[in-house]
Formats: C-alpha cells, sequence, structure tokens
C-alpha cells in the first residue's frame, strides 16, 4: 500500500522542484523575445524593433506560416480536430499537494490523454492566439527555447500537461527578426478570456485568464505562483516576453505572464 508524502518529503520535493524551475524560467526569460541565435544563448543577434506597435492586434493567421494555419476550430469539445504528431510526451506529475479543502473546490475532471497539439485564445470573440504546441525541453545548454512560429510545453519528466493536476507551463516568443510571433497579441487579454488547449486525441480543456501582467525578469524564477508543479487542480501559465520593455543585448528586459484556471463544465 502506497502511503501519502509526509510534509517533510513534499517540501524536499518542492525544494528540489525550485531548482529546476529556476533553471527553466532563467532560460525562458532570456530566450522568448526573439533574439536569440539558433540553438545558443551565450551569442546572440540583435533583433529588430518590431515591425508593430506593442499592442496592435495581429491575426494570428498573419502570424503563422501558411502551411500551419488550422481550420476553424469547433465550438464543442465533443467534435473531434486533425490529429498532429509531437515530438515527445510527459507523464502526469508525480507529486501533488494533499490540500483537501482546495480539492474539493474542483470537481474530479478526468484529465486528457496523449499530448497537446495546440493552444487558442480568444478575447471577446476576438482570436488572441492560435498556435501549434510542440513538446519543449531543456537542451544540453538548459536552455528552453520552441522554435519560431509554434508554442512549446513544457515537457520535462514530472511536468503537468494542461489539465492535468499542476501548473503546466506552455511558452512562445513575441517575435522573430521583428515580426510578430505567435505569442505577439499574449499581452493584450483580458480577465475572463478564455484559453483552449486541444490534444492529438481531439480532447480539449478550457482554461478562464485569472490574471496577467508584466513581470520582471529577474522575479519570474521566483514567483512560486508560476512554477505551482503540486497545485491540487489543473491551471495554466502562458509565458513571453514583453514588447514594451526596452531591447537590451538583443532580448526584451521583461516578461508577460499569464495565469489561468481550468473551466468546469
Amino acid at each position: 500500500m502506497t502511503t501519502p508524502p509526509t510534509r517533510r518529503q513534499r517540501w524536499r520535493d518542492r525544494k528540489r522542484y525550485r531548482r529546476t524551475t529556476a533553471v527553466l524560467a532563467a532560460a525562458a526569460a532570456v530566450l522568448l523575445g526573439g533574439g536569440v541565435a539558433a540553438g545558443t544563448w551565450w551569442t546572440t543577434q540583435q533583433d529588430d524593433e518590431a515591425t508593430v506597435s506593442p499592442g496592435t492586434y495581429v491575426p494570428p493567421s498573419s502570424i503563422m506560416p501558411t502551411s500551419q494555419t488550422p481550420s476553424t476550430p469547433t465550438a464543442t469539445t465533443a467534435k473531434k480536430t486533425s490529429k498532429k504528431k509531437t515530438s515527445s510526451s510527459t507523464s502526469a506529475p508525480t507529486s501533488t499537494s494533499s490540500s483537501s479543502s482546495a480539492s474539493a473546490l474542483a470537481p474530479a475532471v478526468q484529465a486528457p490523454q496523449g499530448s497537446p497539439t495546440r493552444v487558442q485564445v480568444t478575447s471577446g470573440g476576438r482570436e488572441l492566439v492560435n498556435a501549434s504546441l510542440e513538446a519543449t525541453k531543456l537542451d544540453a545548454q538548459k536552455v528552453l527555447a520552441p522554435p519560431y512560429g509554434t508554442a512549446g510545453w513544457y515537457a520535462e519528466p514530472g511536468w503537468p500537461k494542461p489539465g492535468h493536476k499542476g501548473a503546466s507551463i506552455l511558452v512562445g516568443h513575441i517575435n522573430s527578426g521583428g515580426n510578430p510571433d505567435v505569442f505577439w497579441n499574449l499581452p493584450s487579454v483580458k480577465l475572463g478570456d478564455l484559453v483552449t488547449v486541444t490534444y492529438g486525441s481531439g480532447e480539449q480543456v478550457k482554461f478562464k485568464i485569472t490574471r496577467s501582467e508584466a513581470a520582471p525578469k529577474t522575479g519570474v524564477p521566483k514567483d512560486d505562483t508560476i512554477w505551482d508543479w503540486d497545485n491540487p487542480k489543473p491551471v495554466l501559465r502562458l509565458i513571453t516576453c514583453d514588447p514594451e520593455t526596452p531591447l537590451k543585448g538583443g532580448h526584451y528586459e521583461g516578461n508577460w505572464v499569464v495565469w489561468a484556471d481550468q473551466m468546469v463544465s
């Protein structure tokens, strides 16, 4: 019979994961502005100023390559979307909090199977984000960088996928070469806006945005509300760079972070 982890064990787990997320967050804070030479974060290229003013709406269909532009999604979760392959997958989180009061607030919902393939964000009927998702891990240099033109879900072992208990992490570039990238419109979200994550199985999980704000890159790695891997509820965090901040050495100086809670029908 498996016994639940003790308070000391949970404290040790959280301490270990904080060290891991500090590396991740620092890497994400460096890379997501779009001013990074491929595969290396210590060699930078000066990113051009954005071709449009920050805050200017750019349709996702204009951001994504034509070959990646999806068809209009269905309005219900019962219908299946076309399947897309992902580069890898990860298991559900290996450790969770034992808070019964928090768990009681969210009825048990079956977690989706397989891997997430697409993220969409809508605000007042307008689409802000519609991007494919790829499993993204730290490389040999401990750098997390999804390819341009797509978003990444953090797929290291022990981290939850969207719809599984804990904080799942999605990252994407704000621009590349001065042109808007997949998370360009992310800073324009409003509280209550909808985030939909679609899996290769056709299953969808929906989240409501509860918080959206600029964050200093020095503070992001230390923010437990972002790297909340053992949250007893399925929650989502989306991270990019803040295009309103200055460029320094080819990187934006600030991040933009969005917090969202899963909606239960």
